[in-house]
């Protein structure tokens, strides 16, 4: 599993998040937003909402466009389970 963090800030202010938080991913900088277009995430004023994309094999299995912030790890750790389970 690979999970990859997208934001528009600058890639210094993301060095900076992933160090506060100990993140044990990658965060990529979109700051001209065009992964966010790709995935037509709205980006008013360089503010992306927060959206979870699940993928398997490639394919876009999951798309969360209301996440909680506080369950969103929970959330979709919840979906991957019921993914694996129902194989």
């Amino acid at each position: 599993m690979n999970i990859i963090g997208v934001s528009m800030d600058t890639v210094e202010a993301q060095d900076a998040f992933a160090a506060k938080y100990q993140l044990p991913f990658p965060l990529l900088a979109d700051v001209d937003g065009k992964i966010c277009d790709a995935f037509s995430v709205e980006h008013p004023k360089g503010r992306p909402a927060r959206e979870t994309f699940l993928f398997k094999n490639g394919r876009l299995v999951d798309h969360d466009r209301t996440v909680k912030p506080k369950r969103q790890a929970t959330d979709i750790l919840e979906k991957i389970a019921a993914d694996v389970g129902s194989q």
